[in-house]
């Protein structure tokens, strides 16, 4: 039986979205890792810089702040990909609202080229499945669907699963991936393949466990520009 209000029920997800951006901001205050450390896109090899800029112009096509993307603009391009975010999370936000505070180091409410280009790279060098990966994974859609078709093909699904877990567990996988595939996939089937996480939830997940796959943990050094309790 849910006692809660209407109106209790929106002031309370008004204080959650409060607090969590509360948080943030002191979290970030206290932990930003130093200048020469932070993610960048020196760190990127000039394939990838092209493909970045590719999908963030994309995004902030029809945005209404310059060089910016918010929820509207994700909502925007989940609607062309024929996939539906959901409309309610744990935090009582849209999944879209979800995935910019993830990326809003600066809490105003959108994303812009150096929150866009930190995200993907601490993602992308994350072997512990502790950072968001869920506008990671977009990105990585997006970058291999180079038309805007809404679909990825067999080459530039195993493309994107080299990138992530290399070359030697690739090897020991061609033979079954081979059979998972054969057509093109959307972007719904992509989640369901790829998962939330680095190893966790996808149909990927039993393919590296029976190769014996492990996040290689001490991969590359680290610093997390937000840590929420």
């Amino acid at each position: 039986l849910d006692l809660m209000s209407p109106r209790i029920k929106s002031y309370s997800a008004s204080m959650i979205s409060r607090d969590r951006k509360e948080r943030a901001s002191i979290a970030n205050r206290a932990a930003a890792p130093p200048k020469a450390h932070r993610p960048s896109e020196e760190s990127l090899a000039k394939s990838e810089l092209e493909g970045l800029t590719r999908v963030f112009e994309r995004l902030v096509h029809s945005s209404e702040v310059p060089g910016k993307f918010g929820t509207r603009e994700l909502e925007l391009v989940f609607d062309a990909l024929g996939y539906k975010p959901k409309r309610v999370t744990d935090f009582r936000l849209s999944e879209c609202e979800d995935m910019v505070w993830e990326a809003d180091d600066d809490c105003d409410g959108y994303i812009d080229w150096k929150n866009f280009v930190s995200l993907y790279v601490r993602a992308k060098n994350d072997q512990c499945s502790k950072e968001p990966r869920r506008l990671f994974n977009l990105i990585d859609f997006m970058m291999c669907d180079k038309d805007a078709g809404g679909s990825i093909d067999e080459d530039e699904i195993l493309d994107i699963l080299y990138r992530r877990y290399g070359r030697d567990v690739m090897d020991k996988l061609s033979d079954k991936l081979a059979k998972m595939f054969g057509r093109e996939i959307d972007y719904g089937e992509y989640l369901e393949l790829v998962g939330d996480n680095l190893n966790g939830g996808g149909r990927i997940k039993p393919l590296l466990d029976s190769v014996g796959w492990k996040p290689e943990t001490n991969r590359i050094p680290r610093q997390r520009s937000r840590s929420i309790p």
